[in-house]
C-alpha cells in the first residue's frame, strides 16, 4: 500500500471513530429529550455536536488536501 494513502486511510479512520463518539453523545441527547429537558437546551447540546463533527470533518479534509499535495508532517522532519 502507497504510504499517501496509509496516511489518507489513518485520517479517515480516525474521523469516523471521532464522528462515531459523537454520534453516541448525539444519541444520548435525544434520549434525554425525552425526559423534561427545555427545547433551547437540547438544541444548544445537539448543536455543539454537530459543530464539533463538522470542526473534525473540515480538518481532516485540510489534512487530505496537505497529504495530496506531499507536504510532511512536522514531526517527522525532526
Amino acid at each position: 500500500m502507497e504510504p499517501r494513502t496509509k496516511k489518507k486511510l489513518g485520517v479517515w479512520l480516525s474521523v469516523a471513530g471521532v464522528l462515531l463518539v459523537l454520534a453516541v453523545y448525539g444519541g444520548i441527547y435525544a434520549v434525554m429529550f425525552t425526559l423534561p429537558m427545555p427545547l433551547p437546551m437540547f438544541l444548544l447540546l445537539e448543536g455543539l455536536v454537530f459543530a464539533a463533527g463538522l470542526g473534525v470533518l473540515i480538518a481532516a479534509w485540510y489534512r487530505i488536501k496537505e497529504i495530496n499535495g506531499g507536504e510532511e508532517d512536522d514531526l517527522s522532519q525532526y
